[in-house]
């Protein structure tokens, strides 16, 4: 069976094709399936990434080679822009073997794109803990 790739035709499907790609294990496609192209992301509270450091930012998240669920908690929309609090967890084995995992709460902003698709244009993945 062949499963579909997940498209953000809503704010909250965001959430579902950044899981998609991450769990891939490509921070490529990832970039580019879930990011605006001038998209920004917390590297380290208080910094930001973008461009080619937005891929920097993320590849500790991939290295842990892990698996991601997460979930959407709140939505708020004004027209073709969305603020979106989500949960996330990372569950992975640690250096010395045992099961870990690594949770927060992101907030997001989501733009709609003039295909339709919603994009990230702000990721903060430290803001609440």
């Amino acid at each position: 069976m062949i499963q579909e790739t997940p498209k953000a035709t809503t704010p909250d499907k965001t959430t579902e094709v950044f899981i998609h790609y991450y769990n891939l294990g490509n921070v490529d496609n990832l970039i580019n399936a879930y990011y605006e192209q001038d998209a920004v992301i917390a590297g380290s509270p208080g910094k930001i990434a973008r461009g080619a450091a937005l891929k920097s930012a993320l590849e500790p998240y991939f290295a842990l080679n892990g698996k991601i669920s997460g979930a959407t908690r709140h939505t708020l929309i004004n027209g073709d822009i969305a603020l979106l609090v989500l949960d996330w967890a990372v569950d992975y084995t640690d250096e010395t073997g045992n099961p870990s995992r690594y949770s927060g709460t992101s907030t997001d902003v989501v733009r709609k794109g003039t295909d339709g698709i919603w994009r990230c244009v702000i990721d903060n993945p430290h803001n609440i803990k």
